[in-house]
């Protein structure tokens, strides 16, 4: 198996970012098959996640909103499954923010955040982080 990792001479590094998305999606994080996953796990969960400054719950809140502005479904269906496992979003907490992001991105972008609250309320978000 190839080694993607960005920084295999620091491998505290990976470990770290393993263990804060096993945090926050509750499976544990698999070794990456690509050097954009291991990009996710080495930079954006083991340093931009665990920077001070900003506690764990208001860096989901801003990543939850910057994902539905990209109308990507994976990373919003991400960032539900987070929000059921850490409770740092109740479903009507969910509700509010799909209309305040409708008021500020349109209609049309926040009907793919307001599916994904309803897929989370109807439990067909499983428990692997980007799949349904």
């Amino acid at each position: 198996m190839t080694d993607h990792s960005l920084s295999p001479d620091q491998p505290e590094r990976a470990a770290r970012g393993s263990e804060l998305f096993t945090e926050l999606f509750g499976v544990p994080y698999a070794a990456p098959n690509s050097p954009m996953k291991a990009a996710a796990r080495d930079f954006i969960f083991s340093e931009v996640w665990t920077r001070p400054g900003l506690d764990k719950k208001t860096r989901f809140w801003i990543s939850l909103t910057c994902a539905c502005a990209t109308g990507a479904p994976t990373a919003i269906t991400a960032y539900m499954q987070i929000a059921r496992k850490t409770g740092w979003a109740t479903i009507a907490e969910l509700r509010e923010f799909a209309l305040q992001f409708a008021c500020y991105q349109g209609w049309p972008r926040a009907t793919a955040v307001e599916a994904a609250i309803d897929a989370l309320e109807a439990g067909e978000i499983s428990n692997q982080p980007g799949q349904r």
